[in-house]
């Protein structure tokens, strides 16, 4: 038996999901029975997201995003990782999922640390930029000023 979850902004079946893994207020489970559950996410990180998918013994999660963390630890528990659009409801979500529509999960920018992909630190330019506090890949808005990143308090890598 498979059991699916969604990382999700409200404990409703039609919610939307979460932008952030783990910042996700509810993990919506849901069996192949069509029952559906939530688990409210109380440590708001993504280590706490994946270790309720351990628990409820989910074997896929659909989200719109997941840091490089959260990812690895998917991984090392055997649960498989879908990306989503985030403004799409929970039921369109279990549609798209049983056609075949979603693509698996790749870490997204930013993790829980705020890091940049693993390929922009590669370059060079990510890292030494927020080294010295710049920008990095030319994250700049259309007058040149810098974009913040999510309140990690670099810019954003886009």
């Amino acid at each position: 038996m498979s059991k699916l979850a969604f990382t999700t902004l409200l404990n409703r079946n039609d919610s939307i999901l979460s932008p952030h893994f783990g910042k996700a207020k509810w993990i919506m489970i849901r069996d192949d029975a069509g029952t559906i559950g939530f688990e409210q996410n109380t440590g708001l990180n993504g280590r706490a997201v994946v270790d309720i998918l351990r628990r409820a013994g989910c074997t896929d999660v659909i989200s719109a995003e997941i840091g490089e963390g959260a990812f690895r630890n998917l991984q090392q528990t055997g649960i498989r990782s879908w990306l989503a659009p985030a403004g799409v409801p929970v039921p369109q979500l279990v549609e798209m999922f049983a056609h075949g529509q979603l693509t698996p999960s790749t870490p997204s920018a930013h993790d829980s640390g705020g890091s940049c992909h693993s390929t922009a630190k590669a370059g060079g330019g990510a890292a030494a930029a927020h080294a010295s506090g710049g920008c990095c890949q030319g994250a700049r808005k259309a007058d040149g000023a810098c974009v913040e990143g999510h309140g990690h308090g670099h810019c954003c890598c886009s």
